[in-house]
Parts: structure tokens; sequence; C-alpha cells
């Protein structure tokens, strides 16, 4: 319980601290008028508050309040109807909730505000944990929208820089966290890591040894771009059981630090058997926490290919069959529409693997695009056209 003088002194501080960030506006967007709730949802710092509130910034018409700020650790359900008794005395019609998945039964309010036609918006940082409570008490009545860490024109757009080969090196190094860009500290990437371990998986899943899924954690982003199967990992961290590996690198993903990449099978049987491709949300954040993955210039490009794509909404595997490999095909309704390879370099050691991987997946899929990915080359290869990352991005 909490009363509404101190939840009115600590929406007040949280606006003025607000008004002294530096803002750089996001490629995604969202309607600001909408009579379902808007949930933002992405990795811990992606930026998914400040997205939201630099859309009423100008207006200055809704009440912010951030619940991951210890002064709110008493808060209870109940304390939503102080929230909109602050909204009325202000003169402001619309809530926004960041974090608001430390608060217990928070979609009971806000089916409950819904109901009433107050516009409410909300971050999260962690999928299951909201999608679990959207399901049960707000199926149909919210927009769901996903936010990443910077992409390559947002970086640009940051520093003001050109579009061109050095600045892409500057991004590939930096990722895409605007707070690594003050200080650039690496250890700011491990204590992210830490936080999205115990507070966003450990703490909520009631996990008691931590230092097992750091381990996992750290072993996945070591391997970015590799195949991998839960039973070897499970021998190869000794794990006790499989099943506990399986649940582990759900919840990495679902706290959006990682993504699991089936390989690609007319066979739906054979596509959860196979073996995993894992690629990390940042490309920096991986290459801070990892064993191995920052020597690989061929994997780290990957990644950020990866990610471009992600961020489209579509599904993606890798294919696979005898010696041709093909790093990436994308899905678009039911079919397969574009197969992709990324190479650091293409040089005559490599351009007949690497033509015939995508040659393959075309013949298997029917795929009608297809291109290969390169740091810095542009060419074109048996009529597959070879584009640099800086100009695909």
């Amino acid at each position: 319980m909490i009363t509404k003088q101190q939840l009115g002194e600590i929406v007040s501080e949280q606006s003025e601290n607000f008004k002294k960030k530096r803002l750089i506006p996001r490629l995604t967007d969202f309607p600001v008028e909408s009579k379902r709730i808007t949930i933002i949802t992405g990795i811990r710092r992606c930026g998914k508050s400040t997205l939201i509130r630099q859309k009423f910034q100008d207006s200055g018409d809704a009440v912010y309040l951030n619940f991951e700020d210890p002064r709110l650790i008493n808060f209870a359900v109940e304390d939503f109807i102080k929230l909109e008794q602050l909204m009325t005395e202000t003169g402001k019609s619309k809530l926004i909730l960041d974090e608001v998945q430390n608060i217990d039964k928070w979609e009971i309010y806000a089916r409950s505000a819904n109901e009433k036609g107050i516009p409410i918006f909300i971050t999260g940082s962690n999928a299951s944990m909201l999608s679990r409570e959207l399901g049960t008490h707000l199926t149909g009545r919210y927009k769901q929208i996903e936010l990443f860490p910077f992409s390559y024109p947002e970086f640009l757009s940051y520093f003001n820089l050109e579009r061109n080969p050095e600045n892409f090196e500057k991004y590939f190094s930096s990722g895409g966290f605007p707070e690594f860009y003050e200080d650039n500290d690496t250890d700011y990437f491990r204590i992210l890591l830490k936080d999205i371990i115990t507070r966003d998986i450990a703490v909520r899943r009631k996990i008691t040894n931590e230092n097992q899924l750091v381990r996992l954690a750290v072993h996945l982003l070591s391997n970015i771009g590799k195949e991998f199967s839960f039973n070897n990992i499970s021998k190869s961290l000794e794990f006790k059981s499989v099943r506990t590996v399986i649940d582990y690198c759900d919840y990495l993903r679902e706290s959006y630090l990682v993504d699991l990449v089936p390989q690609f099978s007319f066979s739906i049987k054979k596509q959860q058997a196979n073996a995993k491709k894992v690629y990390c949300t940042d490309t920096a954040l991986a290459t801070a926490n990892s064993l191995s993955f920052s020597k690989d210039m061929g994997c780290k490009l990957e990644n950020v290919v990866y990610n471009k794509i992600r961020q489209s909404g579509k599904d993606i595997f890798y294919f696979k069959t005898g010696s041709a490999e093909c790093d990436f095909l994308i899905k678009q309704q039911e079919q397969i529409v574009s197969v992709i390879q990324v190479c650091w370099e293409v040089n005559n050691e490599n351009m007949t693997r690497e033509l015939k991987g995508l040659q393959s997946a075309i013949k298997e899929t029917g795929a009608t695009d297809a291109k290969i990915i390169t740091f810095n080359q542009e060419d074109n290869l048996d009529g597959i056209p070879v584009i640099p990352v800086w100009k695909w991005l």
C-alpha cells in the first residue's frame, strides 16, 4: 500500500528525470489513439519506456510510472485507483505503466481500466510473464509491439553519421544499447546480462541455481550461429536433465536475450527434433559476455543480419542438407520467399561452398529471392547479388 501523495511525488520526480534524457526518434511506431491496450515488450534497457514517453512529451497528456523504482515495492493492485485520481487532478487522460509485470495481478486492473475507456500503454521485459497474463485476462483487448536495441539507421541518427563501411564498423562493435554509448564501458553489458538473468528469469521462475543459468547463457553467447542440441549442452555443462536445459533456453528466449532458429524441414516433427542455431539480440552484448565469439567476425556479421530479419516478424530457418548449407530461409504466408547467405568476404576458397548452399536452398524450397551479404563487397555471382551489409541494412 502506498499513499496518493507518495505516488504523486514519485510520478513527478520520474517525469523530471526523463526531461534530462537525450531522445532519438525510433523507427518503431504505434498508435497513440487506440481502444486497445498498447503493450511494448523487448529486452531490458532497449528503450521501451523512452519510446512510449516520447509520444506524449509534447502534449504532456500521460501519467507515467516506472515500477522498477524501489519506492514502489509495496505497490498493490488497489493502488492503481490512486493513479487514476492523479490523472484526474492533473488533467491527463492516458496512463503509462513501465515494467508492469512487477505488480501482481496488474492485468486485472488493466482490463478494468480498458472497460472504463482509459488509454493504457504498458512495457515489459519478459514475454512469457506478459503473454500468460494477457492470454488469461486481456484476450482481444491489446496490441503487442516488440522493440529491439538500436538498428543501424537509428545508430547513425544518434551520432549524426553517414552510411558507410567505417561507421558500420562502429555500430558493429558498439551494438544498439544507447546507454552504452555514454561511457563505452563493456562492464555495462556484463551487468545487463546479470540483471536479465536475476531479475527477469531467476526471481520470477524461482530458480535457486542461478550460476547454472549464467553458464548456459555464456555458452550460448559464445556459440552464436553454430548448431547445438539440448542433449549435448546437458552433457557438456553437466545439467541433471535435458528438460532443464530446454526450460532454461526458453526462459532466455522469453527475456529477449537470445533466439533459437530451427533447421528447415517440410516435416514439423523433424524440424522440432533437429539441431538449433542461437543468435543474440545484440552483438555487442554477446561479444562482451562470450568466451570466443568476439574473434569470429563472420558469425558476428551473421548475428547482425539475423536481427534485421527478426525485426520483420517473419519466420526464419537455416538450411542444411548433405554438404550444402544456407544461413537463413525466410518464410512468409507458408512459403519460403527468400534465402540469404552471410559471408564476411567471398573469395576463391569459399565461393563454391557459399553458392552451392544458396542454390541447394533455392532448389529445395522454390524461393525466388536470393542474396549474399558481406561486410563490404558488391558483385553478382551466377545471377545472385552480393551486397555490403552497410547498404543492405
